[in-house]
């Protein structure tokens, strides 16, 4: 009934969320783990490869990284992915995208936009484990623009259709926004709250993540902004403008702030509100001449 979908580097990990399916899932299922350690593929190629090969009709793409908190999940996500408008369903995601570079998260616009039903664990600190609720609606299955990729899932009819993006995407980031985008051309984008998941690590905002990001959001440039709930000019002004203060730290971190110009230029800031595009010109110049002076 169910392939579930690893791409695996860790065979700890993947014992461990083997088990967890095993105890949790309550319904036939087929694990399609793939061994990415030695000749490693970009994670797009990894999963249309084993989507071909999987013997079920609904697919389920999932970190090995994870746990589900939910007992019987399997037979919630059947019953999400039987609905024909229905084309991925994630466990996070956002009812807005906003044209600037950024991840899933609306920026700014958490408590109404963004859905997700997600315990996160951290590696990186000492910080004890956040339940992250968000469903302002008080829906079981919220439509969304995009979702996250820990946790993909749709039937396969629709991967063999509209598949991962392996020529342009080669590395383990931005396969998520843009399965998301693509997929929601023809069919509608979901996010399911009453399964929880908790997962152990953060994700990795590195240099790899900067560059795919980059790709996908020339790619569907001309599609963004997208939002599948109502949204005022100054709750996009907002995203717009939180999400550049974020990305402008990621770049930063990741010596890639010269593409921070090209990042604003691409968002919609100037056809909004030109005085905050140019605050925020401003504090990208300022941060650029002080790189210089530190040179």
């Amino acid at each position: 009934m169910l392939s579930i979908i690893i791409c695996s580097a860790k065979p700890d990990l993947l014992c461990q969320v083997s088990e967890n399916i095993a105890k949790t899932v309550g319904i036939p299922y087929e694990i399609v783990a793939v061994d990415n350690r030695f000749e490693p593929k970009g994670i797009c190629e990894v999963y249309n490869r084993a989507a071909a090969k999987s013997k079920y009709d609904y697919l389920c793409f999932v970190h090995e990284d994870v746990k589900f908190a939910t007992p019987n999940w399997g037979g919630k996500l059947m019953e999400a992915l039987r609905r024909p408008e229905i084309g991925l369903v994630g466990i996070a995601g956002a009812a807005h995208k906003p044209k600037i570079m950024s991840g899933w998260g609306a920026e700014g616009l958490r408590e109404r936009f963004v859905k997700i039903n997600l315990v996160q664990h951290f590696k990186r600190d000492q910080r004890d484990p956040i339940h992250q609720y968000f469903n302002s609606e008080g829906e079981s299955l919220a439509q969304v623009v995009v979702v996250d990729g820990v946790f993909l899932a749709a039937r396969k009819s629709v991967i063999l259709e509209i598949p991962f993006d392996e020529q342009v995407l080669r590395g383990f980031h931005g396969y998520d926004i843009d399965i998301s985008l693509a997929i929601g051309e023809k069919y509608q984008v979901a996010v399911i709250l009453d399964i929880r998941l908790e997962h152990f690590s953060e994700g990795s905002l590195d240099a790899d993540w900067v560059a795919n990001s980059w790709k996908v959001h020339k790619k569907w440039a001309h599609k963004l902004p997208k939002s599948v709930m109502p949204i005022t000019k100054r709750e996009r002004i907002n995203c717009e403008k939180r999400t550049y203060r974020h990305i402008i730290r990621i770049l930063k971190e990741n010596g890639a702030y010269g593409l921070a110009w090209k990042v604003l230029h691409r968002g919609e800031l100037m056809q909004l509100n030109k005085l905050t595009y140019l605050k925020m010109y401003y504090s990208y110049a300022k941060g650029y001449l002080g790189l210089f002076r530190r040179t």
